[in-house]
């Protein structure tokens, strides 16, 4: 098998093979799926939200003063910036969110949260958390902190730097 310019079949020393580390990735990638799938069924539901506006509104919430740039939140919602901005027309819609110009920044585009939005993010959070919750618990307790860590390292992995 020939690998890619700009990787590595073993990077930093590590022996897994390329078969087993693609095994690994592709488990994540099915939990992560399933997971997202039963949070969009569970939060449009009973909050009449989807996973990717849950996670848009979570990460408003957790911003100074309710807001980002809207360019900032792309990346972490695996979004392109047009599809963020179409999400945040919706949302501006229904009165959880809403787009604004920071006369300060360059006429930078911001999101922010409104007061709909944080009461909606309130009961959905206390759904995903009960959800997630069963979910975890399904784990062994003496794994959890393993691939809690695991998770959290290949996260921040430079591999996974866009250029």
């Amino acid at each position: 098998m020939t690998v890619p310019e700009g990787l590595t079949a073993r990077p930093h020393g590590k022996s897994i093979t390329m078969q087993r580390a693609l095994e690994f990735c592709l488990h994540i990638s099915g939990a992560h799926t399933s997971l997202m799938q039963k949070l969009d069924d569970v939060l449009g539901t009973l909050h009449g939200l989807s996973y990717s506006d849950f996670m848009l509104l979570h990460l408003l919430s957790r911003a100074d003063a309710g807001r980002l740039p809207v360019a900032d939140l792309a990346r972490p919602l695996g979004l392109s910036l047009s599809a963020v901005t179409r999400q945040l027309i919706l949302l501006e819609k229904t009165g959880l969110a809403l787009r604004e110009q920071h006369p300060g920044d360059g006429g930078r585009r911001y999101a922010a949260i409104r007061s709909g939005g944080r009461k909606t993010l309130h009961g959905a959070i206390v759904t995903a958390a009960a959800l997630c919750a069963e979910v975890v618990n399904t784990l062994p307790a003496a794994t959890l902190a393993d691939v809690q860590d695991a998770m959290r390292c290949i996260g921040r992995s430079e591999v996974l730097d866009l250029t």
